[in-house]
């Protein structure tokens, strides 16, 4: 099968061919429809943060996909070749043809979703259900500061906080003020023209840090006494923790097949969306790591873009294709197929009601402009 490389340590990537992965008693071998690019790929393959995330090279990039089970193990009981499904990598990289899971941490990919847009879910709904719920232990009636809260993983946050009732405060880049709270946000402080400890007139019952560095600092002068301060970014001071009568964590994912399960139905009912900037070939990768270095602060040596420099992207999930449209449209037809209870007669029309389905607009738009011309 072919898989995208890292070599060494550094950002060349190449295409190689691998072999195909053998699967345990207890996973699925799933056919890649999409993956998608997130920030700890880049750090992985710089190696700047290998003492805290080493990597075994050559090392295929990727933790989150979807696809088709084509292979079950002979414990798993919940799935059937030909279903679509998506989730989050527990080992082996996402930047090829298959991978092997365990089936405890996959799902059913949404019906409503295109398969770019089920990639780019896993990592980052995920990341934010575990910091607000299962490590922030928020609950209706308090109130969450998220910070980074325009990011993959904050827009997550913001959503998923909202929706549990919790007031959701965010800081974010002006420009996305309105975006924020498009999506649930009731307050957006723009971090570039107001210190948020400044703004806030009472103090909250959580805060999500995305951030890190000074931003984390600060928090803890925010929090109320017993309340909780999760971090995806960096460790948490408990000397500073501990001097304000809060927790401080920091969090790691552990990807549950359970909790995407709920985060699938959040979507189905569009109680929560997804948010995809661009789709790329998987032979255009190089140009979509590039894409999202340019969006990532100056941390880790990684950015190439000047300080105050405007981000080229806004927010969204970069996706890298890795199945032809072909596929996508016969395995949509399927899908389709399955859910008006598998009956013969019409094929057909499901396989053009997938097409349509999957068409970009765009393209839709230039195929009548050219019939009516």
């Amino acid at each position: 099968m072919k898989a995208v490389r890292v070599l060494e340590y550094g950002w060349q990537l190449v295409f190689d061919e691998v072999p195909t992965p053998t699967i345990a008693a207890d996973e699925v071998l799933v056919k890649v429809t999409s993956t998608a690019v997130n920030h700890v790929d880049l750090v992985k393959a710089s190696g700047v943060a290998r003492q805290v995330l080493p990597i075994d090279l050559p090392w295929i990039p990727g933790h989150e996909f979807s696809g088709v089970v084509d292979q079950i193990g002979s414990d798993v009981a919940g799935y059937a070749p030909r279903d679509a499904v998506f989730g989050a990598t527990s080992g082996m990289g996402s930047y090829t043809e298959y991978v092997a899971v365990k089936a405890a941490v996959i799902a059913r990919k949404p019906s409503n979703l295109s398969f770019e847009e089920a990639a780019s879910v896993p990592v980052a709904s995920q990341t934010a259900w575990h910091g607000i719920f299962t490590h922030g232990h928020l609950e209706k009636g308090q109130t969450i500061l998220i910070h980074g809260g325009a990011g993959a993983v904050g827009a997550y946050a913001v959503q998923l906080a909202s929706h549990a009732g919790a007031n959701v405060i965010a800081t974010a880049s002006g420009d996305d003020e309105a975006y924020l709270k498009s999506i649930g946000a009731s307050l957006v402080i723009d971090y570039r023209e107001a210190k948020f400890e400044r703004v806030l007139r009472e103090k909250v019952d959580v805060v999500f840090d995305l951030v890190g560095g000074d931003t984390q600092k600060r928090s803890f002068l925010v929090l109320k006494e017993g309340g909780y301060l999760v971090s995806a970014v960096q460790p948490v001071s408990q000397e500073e923790a501990t001097k304000h009568h809060v927790s401080g964590t920091m969090m790691k994912l552990a990807p549950s097949g359970d909790v995407l399960g709920r985060i699938a139905r959040l979507l189905e009912e569009g109680t929560v969306r997804p948010d995809v900037a661009t789709v790329y070939p998987l032979e255009e990768v190089a140009q979509a790591w590039k894409d999202i270095a340019e969006n990532l602060p100056g941390a880790h040596g990684l950015s190439p873009r000047a300080p105050g420099a405007a981000r080229t992207q806004s927010h969204g999930k970069i996706v890298l294709r890795v199945a032809s449209r072909e596929h996508d449209v016969r395995t949509r037809a399927h899908e389709l197929y399955l859910a008006r209870g598998a009956q013969p007669g019409r094929e057909l029309e499901d396989w053009l009601q997938a097409a349509r389905e999957l068409t970009p607009n765009r393209e839709r738009i230039d195929s009548k402009a050219s019939t009516t011309s």
